[in-house]
């Protein structure tokens, strides 16, 4: 038995698909062929089990309480119990993160309770039939712009990435175009606000589908809108922000408050960049990989219960079509070429090397945290005198 094989089963199992879903995944994208039998033959000879692995209950409550921390406050008992099992592959049943939750945190689990709110009807046919694109300014006061993208149907978040600026439209085009290149194809429609930072994004769009014959090609394969109409976006963001940049907001407001940070300061946004870029960017790669391997439950509102990543990459499970349009390398390649997406701000490079200079004459190592960045943001302002 290969080596990669068992890896390849352990990573599905550990994000929490049954076992028909990664059987199918196997078979479809990994040509390992095997029958259910033989698939839980292998779990239980590399000790994976679904009913929960030994843990002791201590431990796992300290587990727990680290998930908590940080920007991580907002999480329900849900949410835990997924990064459980993703990012520490421990196993064990619901009901019991959820009793050690309202232990440790009683008062966090009043205040997630919210009530439920009205919706408008969502409608789409499959996966890659719309992606709606947007950027997240709630974090743009101290330096942090955020830009997105989800799939319609499937609610697969497509990227989420910190750019220095969301308003370029050299910088959002460069995030679509890796997508489509990742994907292989684009969507048959692309949907997104009246921003001007979206319009090479469009024609890329639009350039792609031009040779279509269906109500969405050419020019009306992309469509600008408000951003309240461009609801499946908007949507994520809100619980984003519940979720987990609200934390990130409050934490760069008390730094502000506590005169720790002046926003008018430019070497200091500089070296707050410097600091904590890389820290948020690894913490919204784990809320993408976490939401898209999450289960959405049912409701009535026209969307589909399930785990965004098989609804997007199994559609037939859920009795849907993949609509994504099939693009050659070449046309992709095409666009990618004349795509300018260097980084022409000579003055924010001359501050970035100026830090890692001076890191690297005291010896410094690069954050890996938000305590280890903070830190390094106080030791950058006395080193610099800033």
């Amino acid at each position: 038995m290969a080596e990669d094989e068992q890896e390849i089963i352990q990573h599905y199992f550990n994000l929490g698909y049954e076992n028909e879903v990664i059987r199918q995944f196997l078979a479809d994208y990994h040509a390992l062929r095997m029958s259910l039998s033989t698939l839980k033959r292998r779990l239980r000879d590399f000790g994976l089990k679904r009913r929960g692995n030994a843990v002791n209950v201590d431990q796992l409550r300290d587990v727990i309480r680290n998930e908590i921390r940080g920007s991580g406050e907002s999480q329900g008992y849900r949410a835990v119990w997924h990064s459980l099992r993703l990012v520490h592959q421990i196993h064990v049943p619901r009901h019991l993160v959820a009793t050690i939750l309202q232990e440790v945190d009683p008062v966090g689990v009043q205040q997630r309770r919210r009530r439920r709110l009205s919706r408008r009807r969502y409608v789409s046919y499959g996966p890659n039939f719309c992606w709606h694109v947007d950027g997240y300014d709630k974090l743009k006061p101290y330096g942090f712009p955020i830009h997105g993208a989800i799939d319609g149907y499937s609610r697969k978040i497509l990227w989420l990435e910190l750019t220095r600026s969301n308003n370029k439209p050299e910088n959002v085009a460069k995030f679509y175009i890796e997508c489509v290149a990742g994907n292989g194809g684009c969507p048959l429609l692309l949907r997104t606000d009246c921003g001007t930072e979206n319009g090479v994004m469009a024609g890329m769009q639009c350039y792609f589908r031009q040779d279509g014959e269906d109500t969405f090609a050419g020019e009306k394969a992309h469509k600008y809108g408000s951003s309240p109409a461009n609801q499946r976006i908007e949507a994520w963001w809100s619980h984003f922000r519940h979720g987990r940049a609200g934390w990130w907001i409050d934490f760069f407001k008390d730094m502000v408050s506590a005169g720790l940070l002046d926003i008018g300061n430019v070497m200091q946004m500089e070296a707050l960049w410097f600091c904590f870029e890389a820290v948020l960017q690894n913490e919204l790669d784990k809320v993408k990989q976490h939401w898209n391997t999450h289960r959405i439950r049912r409701s009535g509102h026209g969307t589909v219960p399930g785990v965004p990543d098989v609804l997007f990459y199994l559609p037939d499970r859920s009795s849907a079509v993949d609509c994504k349009w099939v693009l050659q390398s070449r046309k992709i390649d095409e666009m990618e070429q004349h795509l300018n997406v260097e980084n022409n701000d000579d003055e924010a490079n001359i501050y970035q090397e100026y830090f890692h200079y001076v890191m690297n004459h005291q010896g410094l190592q690069l954050p890996s945290s938000t305590e280890e960045a903070f830190n390094l943001f106080q030791q950058l302002k006395y080193l610099c005198r800033i």
